[in-house]
């Protein structure tokens, strides 16, 4: 079984709330999932400058936690030091974009040396994301064998 084709898929299918429920509104696993995939999919289209500027501050705030529910430490610990350079990060879309720009004006050689480190994948964040949904049927649906 592709591992990352599973969950491409069941990110656009009914069984998760990744962009179709308010983030605050869903479960501990539905938030788990989606903080993850809004995280990897982000950073990877643009660094953690595009993940702080698209994602909801929730969602950022979320992200490190979601990773280590997972067991994703060492990649938890790089988005808390990415978030590091913005904190505090403002709720407001607006301020949290000039937050972010004066971060990268400050530190951009840092937010690209974070980005590296992600890209490196210190986690198999797929893996582990697919062992995740794979222990909450409840929340996601049975996996195929």
């Amino acid at each position: 079984m592709d591992k990352n084709l599973f969950l491409i898929e069941l990110s656009e299918s009914e069984r998760t709330d990744f962009g179709k429920v308010d983030f605050a509104a869903q479960s501990v696993a539905q938030k788990t999932f989606s903080a993850i995939w809004e995280l990897e999919s982000q950073v990877n289209g643009g660094g953690f400058a595009e993940f702080f500027r698209s994602a909801e501050t929730e969602t950022i705030m979320y992200a490190a936690e979601a990773l280590r529910r997972i067991g994703a430490n060492s990649c938890a610990e790089i988005v808390d030091s990415a978030i590091a350079l913005v904190s505090p990060i403002p709720a407001d879309e607006e301020a949290r974009i000039e937050a972010i720009d004066a971060a990268l004006e400050a530190d951009e050689e840092l937010f690209e040396e974070l980005d590296n480190q992600f890209f490196e994948y210190p986690d198999n964040l797929t893996e582990l994301l697919f062992e995740y949904v794979s222990q909450h049927p409840d929340e996601f649906g049975e996996v195929p064998s």
